[in-house]
């Protein structure tokens, strides 16, 4: 799937005299297989920009193109497009409206066509992948724990099979080992072709799992490149107000002292690697 956004702009107070931006003039790409980070200041635009690529909101400007057919063409199927680019919030009670963690988990499945039987079953598997045990299944969702919560959250977008999956703060309330389940997950699913977007604040994760990083400030788009390159950009990381990470640093100062280093290198198995062959070398 390709998903095309064309200078999208949103307008959040519109009965303002002065126009709030939201969203200015926001153009980029999404490619099959993307796995991509979303990353800013709070209040730049990261929240509002996801919910316009299922059509949750729509932009009072600029184009929003699926497979080179807009979304806001006359008569364009937009729950089509829900089945195929899920959003899981970042409050994920927001998503919540069934009695029971089986049956909210089942509702998207039902919508799809499948047998209630069918549904169930599908959400079991779905609910056991993500870290959630049969015991939890039939209990009220608002009852759960924040990273319980998260966790079905997320089960009820998998379970429709999605071809693009976005997740606004996936990490959040995760203990460190419900985090490494979910990013296993994540990371299998993009194995097998899934296009992830994520929007976090936590640089490490970013780098660890992101192949490209859409910059956001203000509103505004100010780069998308590839992991390496946005970290390595110190013009790009002070106008965003990003702070290097530590790893970035690193191989930063090793460049600096040894030379030859590739900086380009950083994620944590690339680092070691890099150190090793410079150690031999």
């Amino acid at each position: 799937m390709h998903i095309e956004v064309k200078n999208i702009n949103y307008i959040y107070d519109k009965m303002s005299k002065e126009k709030k931006y939201a969203l200015r003039d926001v153009s980029f790409d999404i490619f099959d297989n993307d796995y991509i980070a979303i990353i800013g200041e709070t209040g730049s635009g990261k929240s509002t920009l996801v919910q316009h690529l299922n059509g949750l909101l729509k932009a009072d400007s600029g184009d929003i193109k699926v497979d080179g057919v807009s979304i806001y063409s006359k008569n364009y199927d937009l729950n089509s497009l829900r089945f195929k680019v899920g959003l899981v919030f970042q409050y994920p009670e927001y998503q919540f409206f069934s009695e029971t963690v089986i049956s909210d988990v089942s509702f998207g499945a039902l919508n799809m066509g499948y047998s209630e039987e069918e549904a169930k079953e599908m959400s079991k598997n779905i609910l056991r992948t993500v870290g959630i045990s049969d015991e939890y299944f039939d209990k009220f969702p608002f009852m759960l724990s924040g990273g319980e919560k998260r966790k079905v959250a997320i089960a009820g977008v998998l379970v429709m099979n999605p071809e693009v999956i976005i997740l606004d703060e996936p990490q959040a309330g995760l203990d460190p080992v419900s985090k490494s389940e979910l990013f296993k997950v994540l990371y299998d699913l993009h194995k097998k072709g899934k296009t992830i977007i994520m929007i976090t604040h936590n640089m490490e994760d970013v780098i660890e799992y992101a192949d490209k990083v859409i910059v956001m400030k203000n509103s505004k788009v100010l780069k998308v490149d590839k992991t390496a390159s946005v970290f390595n950009d110190d013009k790009l990381l002070s106008e965003a107000n990003i702070i290097k990470p530590e790893q970035v640093e690193l191989m930063n100062k090793l460049n600096e002292k040894f030379k030859n280093i590739d900086i380009k290198k950083i994620k944590q198995k690339e680092i070691v690697e890099e150190i090793v062959n410079k150690i031999k070398r």
